[in-house]
């Protein structure tokens, strides 16, 4: 393959939204390095997802924390980039015409009107539309669940030993998604009690993890008086590359459609996810690898209601304004319990 010259190879690729949005890039990532790209990371995100890429993949990371910070930069740095990579997420004005300051060119997926670089394509998976930043939509489609593994891990054995004692298993429980913002993707909190109970009860030789950020503390209460030792309770007590060494050295990952979960997948872990109104088609991993990667939802003709793209409207046009939120009632503890069984061969 013929090179082209350093100059032309330097490209950035902008991370603007949470652990998630950032690990769906990881597809993109890896075939910019197998072009051999030098690139960049833009992380303009109140999120710390920076911690989960290493030089395996961003030759270099930059962290916006501001606007203004985000102008001086592409001042400092006029058309440094032969291209910028942005996915669909809105960004505003100001920030557009800093990262097209940066750069000959800005490469985006916009949803929201205006002048698309990258057609939107319905059957195209989120991680598959990234990679159509760079691609035809004919090369686009991802065929295996290893594309979305991360080439190396910078497992931490001394971050697993702060919060799990050695010698069992683990697994790594997420009872809260979307920043505890989103109640179409989240459980009620007496369901995750009484499931975390059962498997702890049945499973005494396995330690479960209950992990969270620190919106969803209110859930700690529900576990504070738990009869059980193998249930280790650390919501809100984590940051992001703690979590990330967790999910790495656990056996599986059982939770929400949420970052850890994408998480669990590039660390090539087991993973059983609840969707609720959100796109298993879209977010989740099922299809590629059913082996390793359950998911559950209920099969109602309303959902999936939440997504950027092809939304199903015929109930409700927001997700927020669902009067009930059946996709995730209608789920039950059973349910739950055997898949996990079942998925995990316990």
């Amino acid at each position: 393959m013929k090179l082209l010259p350093i100059k032309k190879r330097k490209i950035a690729v902008l991370f603007t939204a949470g652990l998630g949005d950032a690990l769906l890039f990881v597809p993109l990532l890896k075939a910019l390095k197998q072009k051999q790209f030098i690139i960049t990371g833009i992380f303009y995100s109140r999120f710390d997802n920076d911690c989960i890429y290493d030089n395996s993949l961003l030759d270099e990371k930059i962290h916006i924390k501001s606007k203004v910070q985000l102008l001086l930069y592409s001042i400092a740095h006029f058309k440094k980039f032969e291209n910028v990579y942005h996915n669909h997420m809105g960004i505003g004005k100001l920030t557009a015409f800093s990262i097209k300051a940066c750069s000959k060119r800005f490469t985006s997926t916009n949803n929201k009107g205006g002048k698309r670089n990258r057609t939107i394509v319905d059957d195209l998976t989120d991680a598959e539309q990234n990679l159509h930043l760079l691609f035809s939509t004919g090369n686009s489609y991802i065929r295996s669940v290893d594309a979305f593994c991360l080439p190396q891990t910078f497992l931490q054995p001394s971050i697993i030993k702060k919060f799990v004692p050695p010698g069992m298993p683990y697994v790594v429980i997420q009872i809260s998604a979307g920043n505890n913002a989103t109640p179409y993707k989240n459980w009620s909190a007496e369901r995750w009690v009484n499931l975390v109970a059962k498997l702890c009860q049945n499973y005494p030789s396995i330690n479960f993890v209950i992990s969270g950020d620190h919106t969803e503390t209110r859930y700690n209460r529900h576990f504070s008086t738990f009869p059980f030792n193998n249930c280790i309770e650390l919501i809100g007590k984590t940051t992001v590359e703690e979590i990330f060494n967790l999910v790495a050295g656990s056996t599986g990952y059982i939770g929400l459609d949420s970052g850890l979960m994408h998480i669990a997948v590039t660390l090539q872990k087991k993973t059983v996810t609840i969707f609720g109104a959100s796109n298993e088609k879209l977010y989740g991993y099922a299809m590629l690898d059913s082996k390793n990667h359950a998911v559950i939802a209920a099969s109602l003709s309303c959902r999936p209601c939440s997504s950027w793209k092809a939304p199903n409207t015929t109930r409700v046009t927001d997700p927020l304004l669902c009067p009930d939120f059946a996709c995730m009632k209608a789920i039950g503890v059973y349910q739950v319990y055997t898949t996990i069984t079942n998925h995990f061969n316990w």
